[in-house]
């Protein structure tokens, strides 16, 4: 008689994915990709998180409205992919700004700080002053010069420019108060810059070289007193070695 060996029903590798978890996780991927192609398109291509608002801040003379045409972004641009480096570039093309920031702001803000120039003197133009800033730029005509201002005197030719920075530089090292008591800053070349004040004084100054030095002994040198007069004459061109008459 022949013993006959029973037959074991198949069990399925436990290793071996079932349809439904293999359906699962294909569910899941394509969920995961939708999700971040919604993201991204939300993100970089879609005005959700666009430019809406744009503030603009530190302009006092500069209108508000000239700032934002100048940085050219249209309303809705997703600010992922506003090149702030180029809106800087073309908000420092205006002539009153000596400098600009730009950055963005989420959900949508685009937010601009900007540094006007400031005035330390002005050249005539025919009837009316170009203001000059304190690196030798002019940067604004105006009709009549703000009060407190020197007037710049620099020849025309080849060094005017080089003689310009110079004279700014020494209208920069100036205290404000000193500042509004000199006429006129007047050069024949870098090295030969005088100070023309109210009262009859004058200052020879020399070059731009230790302004700051110079700026600091011009006050007690102009309150000294000659027989019981005002100082006519301070020579700081040497400010080691300064006198009056």
């Amino acid at each position: 008689m022949t013993a006959t060996t029973p037959v074991r029903s198949a069990e399925p590798d436990e290793d071996t994915p079932r349809p439904s978890r293999r359906r699962t996780v294909a569910v899941l991927l394509a969920v995961v990709v939708l999700v971040a192609g919604v993201l991204v398109w939300v993100v970089a291509y879609s005005s959700l998180l666009g430019v809406h608002v744009v503030q603009v801040r530190g302009t006092h003379f500069l209108p508000r409205a000239r700032v934002v045409a100048a940085a050219h972004v249209e309303k809705g641009t997703p600010l992922v992919r506003v090149d702030t480096a180029a809106v800087t570039r073309r908000v420092e093309r205006l002539p009153d700004v000596a400098s600009a920031q730009v950055s963005t702001s989420f959900p949508t803000t685009l937010l601009i700080r900007v540094t006007e120039r400031q005035p330390v003197g002005f050249v005539r133009q025919g009837s009316r002053a170009v203001l000059v800033d304190r690196t030798g730029d002019q940067f604004r005509m105006v009709d009549r010069a703000p009060a407190g201002l020197p007037r710049f005197v620099v020849p025309d030719g080849t060094d005017a420019r080089t003689t310009g920075d110079a004279v700014a530089t020494v209208a920069a090292a100036l205290p404000a108060a000193l500042r509004r008591e000199v006429r006129s800053i007047e050069a024949l070349d870098p090295a030969a810059i005088t100070l023309v004040l109210t009262h009859g004084r004058d200052v020879a100054w020399g070059s731009a070289a230790r302004s700051a030095e110079k700026a600091r002994l011009l006050p007690t040198l102009l309150a000294q007193k000659q027989n019981h007069q005002r100082v006519q004459h301070v020579d700081v061109t040497n400010p080691d070695q300064p006198f009056t008459r």
